[in-house]
């Protein structure tokens, strides 16, 4: 029930971060006590133990490419942002769920399936260059994706350029 709930609150920041990015914003003076975080390293909750990352920050990575924020303490979840230009390889995160919030792009995205021949790439990580079956769905702008720990997932394909907000679930 709690994994849910993470969940399903997950999902909300990735609607919001996606509302912010396509909405017009304005500039906002930020009081001394936030923090305007310009790396990965400054990103630190406050003592109530929330991170704020401005409408600024967040441009910057999707302009770029970046972690936004990559882990509490426990490291139980991460937020990312990829950038695709050509597909990739296979990927299965044993301990990891995604959660993909498409900004932009279309790709031809494969789930579940088999994968013969992958590798250990690190802790918890395979890779393989390809695998048999599973379900094929063409994802664009919009789209959300969450994809379980142990699922093999791939980007088979990129049609345009693809942006998209990750999160990671531990």
């Amino acid at each position: 029930m709690r994994r849910l709930l993470l969940l399903s609150l997950v999902t909300l920041v990735v609607w919001s971060l996606g509302t912010l990015l396509t909405a017009n914003s304005t500039t906002r003076e930020m009081s001394a006590s936030q923090t305007d975080w310009t790396g990965v390293s400054g990103n630190k909750p406050d003592a109530a133990g929330v991170v704020f990352i401005s409408h600024e920050r967040v441009s910057q990575a999707y302009a770029k490419g970046a972690t936004l924020y990559n882990g509490n303490p426990e490291k139980n979840y991460r937020v990312h942002v990829f950038h695709r230009g050509d597909a990739g390889e296979v990927e299965i995160h044993q301990k990891d769920t995604d959660i993909f919030y498409v900004l932009e792009g279309s790709a031809t995205f494969v789930t579940g399936g088999t994968v013969a021949g992958g590798k250990e790439t690190g802790p918890g990580e395979i890779r393989a260059a390809a695998m048999e079956g599973g379900t094929v769905r063409t994802i664009t702008k919009g789209d959300v994706l969450i994809i379980p720990a142990n699922v093999p997932h791939w980007f088979k394909g990129v049609q345009q350029p693809t942006t998209y907000l990750g999160v990671k679930v531990r």
